[in-house]
């Protein structure tokens, strides 16, 4: 399904993205892509390495692994093949968890994952809420908090918060409520049923 929406935040290209959009990935799929040899994989992606060949040889896996990784990254959400490449599907990626309420299905766009491309950071995953009292004793504390003020600036999008693991969910929050909020108070959408009958 694709819907287009003009949106409040400026969401910037890169070489290593395919659009510079906003994709909505299940959890399953968003987990699925963050597994340690995957993530490893998109993340090379995001600075621009798409010739599997080059990835074969950066990530120093077997030749099929990278194939069968790159096949269901692409299956996922995560990537588009694209002129023999592998490219990013978006800018953004958001994450949704659906539950079952009785007869009702209710759509759960989380703010504690999702992942974010970053010309400096390159691909920055957001997974799982960290305590914020962890910020001021990690030693990777300036670099998130340079990564952070990268993408906001990026984005437009203006920070609040102190430490950069609120700022990420911050971060995702707004996305959120500025991009996904306004495409869903459209008057409908439509969801295209294939031939067997389901969407």
């Amino acid at each position: 399904m694709s819907i287009k929406v003009k949106v409040g935040i400026r969401v910037p290209r890169f070489p290593s993205v395919i659009s510079g959009g906003i994709r909505i990935l299940s959890e399953y799929n968003f987990d699925f892509g963050v597994q340690l040899d995957r993530a490893k994989l998109l993340k090379l992606i995001a600075f621009g390495v798409a010739s599997p060949t080059e990835l074969v040889r950066r990530l120093n896996m077997p030749r099929a692994r990278v194939f069968r990784y790159l096949n269901a990254l692409i299956k996922r959400g995560w990537l588009v093949r694209k002129d023999g490449g592998y490219y990013l599907a978006a800018t953004i990626f958001l994450v949704y968890r659906v539950r079952g309420f009785g007869d009702y299905a209710v759509l759960e766009v989380l703010n504690d994952k999702g992942a974010i491309v970053d010309q400096k950071a390159g691909l920055v995953i957001i997974n799982g809420k960290e305590s914020p009292r962890a910020c001021p004793r990690c030693p990777l504390l300036q670099e998130c908090t340079n990564n952070i003020r990268s993408i906001s600036k990026s984005l437009g999008i203006t920070i609040k918060s102190v430490t950069p693991a609120d700022a990420y969910l911050e971060l995702i929050s707004t996305i959120i409520n500025e991009g996904l909020v306004k495409i869903l108070l459209n008057d409908y959408i439509d969801l295209h049923v294939n031939n067997g009958g389901s969407i």
